[in-house]
């Protein structure tokens, strides 16, 4: 699971940078790649744990959707308006602080269930 988090913390760090730097090329392929590993990182850690009956597979799966839809909604917003403030301000206020707390309470649980 810390390899998912890696490789996604590495993704979001240099779309930071490309709000930064108002790199709206290097933006647009990095918010296709974020959506695109959100999906695949929450996919495996669903599959795992559906195969680990993780008892709280519910409600770690609903924080999964929930933050699924607020990144594809961003990445609908960033299209209609290539505004790279706004991404640079929901991954300072909202993704980093979400997915701190996230594995904090439940991927450290779910690892713990899966004997990770």
């Amino acid at each position: 699971m810390n390899t998912l988090h890696e490789d996604e913390i590495e993704i979001i760090n240099e779309l930071y940078s490309a709000c930064q730097e108002g790199n709206k090329e290097k933006i647009n392929q990095l918010m296709e790649l974020l959506v695109y590993d959100i999906e695949e990182h929450f996919s495996t850690e669903e599959a795992l744990m559906r195969e680990g009956e993780f008892f709280a597979y519910p409600m770690h799966k609903a924080e999964h959707d929930m933050m699924r839809q607020e990144v594809r909604a961003l990445r609908e917003n960033w299209k209609k308006n290539t505004n790279p403030q706004e991404i640079s301000d929901f991954i300072k206020e909202r993704l980093i602080p979400w997915l701190m707390l996230h594995i904090a309470r439940w991927d450290s649980t779910t690892a713990i269930h899966l004997g990770d």
